[in-house]
């Protein structure tokens, strides 16, 4: 399910007309990285988020980027859960809103 969510956050991501890129900062990927005019959004995507090591996880290399552009991390977890140091969690259902 995790590589299907990628493509459906990839996809809507062009749709709505973003540039998209793999990021890597500090051996560490970060799955999305959307341009559009001025704005910039760094995505990670995960079917759930179960656990403290699968948070940390997804949450780590954003928390890596030291500039103020949105981060968020999207997944198919039924609650939401709130901002991490700045970081946004959405519903992967949620997600074209965002856009």
């Amino acid at each position: 399910m995790g590589y299907k969510l990628e493509n459906l956050i990839y996809l809507e991501l062009r749709r709505a007309g973003y540039e998209v890129y793999v990021g890597t900062l500090r051996n560490k990927e970060i799955d999305f990285v959307a341009k559009k005019d001025d704005r910039v959004i760094y995505i990670q995507s995960s079917y759930i988020l179960t656990d403290e090591q699968t948070i940390q996880r997804e949450y780590s290399p954003l928390e890596s980027i030291e500039d103020n552009y949105e981060k968020f991390v999207v997944s198919l977890d039924d609650i939401a859960f709130p901002s991490n140091k700045g970081i946004k969690h959405m519903q992967a259902w949620n997600f074209s809103n965002l856009l």
